[in-house]
This record gives C-alpha cells, sequence and structure tokens, in this order.
C-alpha cells in the first residue's frame, strides 16, 4: 500500500461520514475500494453505529435489486460488525435478509414501506404461504423428523421438541429459506403473495424464534405429514 492509499484508507477511519456515503449507494466499484484500502480489516473498525444508520436504506435499494449490494454485504460477513454480541446478531440477521433480497433478479412491484408499516396485517394467514410448490425445496429428512413424529402427530410441540426444531433451521436452511420468500416476493404473480412473502421475511429476523413461528412450524409439519401419507414416518 502506497503513501496515497494509507492516506484514504486514515481518512475513511477517522471520518466515518466519508465512509458512509461511499457504502449509501453501493456501484460497481464499491467493493475494490473497501478492499483496497482494507476498511473493515482494520483492528480499530467499529462498524455498527454506521451499519445500523444504513439499514433502512439499504433494505429499499436491495428490494430494487442491487447486486453490488450484495457483494458488499458478503465483504462484510467476514468482519466483525460490531464488538457488542447483542448488536453483532442483529445486524447480521437483518443484513443476511438484505443481502438475500440484492442478490434475488427483479424488483418489488409493491412499496416495502406498506408493509413494513402494517406488518401484523400482512402476516394474518401469511404461514400458508408453506404449502405454495416453491417452498416443496425445503427439505427435511424422515431421520430428522422422527423425534418430533408423536408431537407433530397430536399437532403439538413440548417445550424440549422446540429446542430441536430450532436446531433444524441451521445457516443453509435459513438462507434457502429466506431466499425463496425473496423470490415470490418479486416473482411470483399475485400481488398478496408478494407482500405476504415480504411480511414473512421481515417477520424472521430474530433466527433465534424460528422454532415458534407459524410459517417455519407449517414446513416441518407439512413435511412430516408427506411422510406420514407415504407411511414412511
Amino acid at each position: 500500500m502506497n503513501s496515497f492509499d494509507k492516506k484514504i484508507k486514515t481518512r475513511l477511519s477517522m471520518h466515518p461520514e466519508m465512509l458512509r456515503s461511499i457504502l449509501a449507494y453501493p456501484n460497481e466499484e464499491t467493493l475494490t475500494t473497501l478492499i483496497r484500502y482494507q476498511v473493515f480489516e482494520s483492528k480499530g473498525a467499529y462498524l455498527g453505529h454506521l451499519l445500523t444508520s444504513l439499514l433502512p436504506q439499504w433494505e429499499y435499494i436491495a428490494c430494487d435489486g442491487n447486486v453490488h449490494l450484495g457483494k458488499v454485504i458478503r465483504n462484510l460477513e467476514k468482519a466483525q460488525i460490531s464488538p457488542i454480541q447483542q448488536e453483532s446478531d442483529f445486524l447480521r440477521a437483518n443484513l443476511l435478509r438484505i443481502r438475500v433480497l440484492a442478490e434475488t433478479p427483479g424488483t418489488f412491484p409493491f412499496s416495502p414501506l406498506s408493509i413494513q408499516e402494517s406488518l401484523l396485517h400482512f402476516l394474518e394467514g401469511a404461514d400458508l404461504l408453506a404449502d405454495l410448490p416453491q417452498l416443496a425445496v425445503i427439505h427435511f429428512a424422515k431421520d430428522e423428523l422422527k423425534p418430533l413424529a408423536a408431537d407433530l402427530a397430536q399437532y403439538r410441540l413440548s417445550p424440549l421438541s422446540r429446542r430441536y426444531v430450532q436446531n433444524l433451521f441451521h445457516q443453509e436452511r435459513q438462507e434457502a429459506i429466506l431466499a425463496n420468500l425473496a423470490f415470490l416476493c418479486k416473482n411470483y404473480p399475485l400481488l398478496s403473495t408478494c407482500r405476504q412473502a415480504y411480511a414473512l421475511l421481515l417477520s424472521l429476523d430474530n433466527i433465534n424464534n424460528w422454532s415458534r413461528h407459524p410459517f417455519c412450524l407449517r414446513l416441518v409439519s407439512n413435511r412430516f405429514w408427506e411422510y406420514r401419507s407415504k407411511e414412511i414416518l
């Protein structure tokens, strides 16, 4: 790194607003700039406050399919974004949703703000989206569901079973679910379904509560009854 690059790197670390202006609307040069000046590798970097302020803006440009934003967030996923665990968990959950939205081709056929302002309204009956053919790709092996068979057959889950269900939603499965919902948001022919898919995306921001989310439980239940109908479980 030459003296000019070192000077720019110092300015970026000392003037958060300069960095914020670069990150606000990512373009084809943004990631190259961040890597060149090692912005996220700096030991003293504290990005939590900056990223929190960017989340609303990033949400909207992700809904419009800004692929450059997706690349920036993938780079961020390798960095320590906050020394505070609670803040870090909050940011990572939101950044995952935003990245998935940004990487999904297409744009929203509705205003994201309308869903955000009336989230509970659009979540009514949204668990039924688990029945769509597009969600059939979310697979649970029969051996994974066997420990839940007795509870699922009685349409109830014990506290122990809920903890088990939570473990079913590992990182790869979480991202697959979010990606399928993001696809529905931008590409499903019924506007009401697009809106409900986005409401679900917003409501799944607390990954630790997926074992209690009606949509997630319906996904598990659907696969169970598919196996049961074939007399596998």
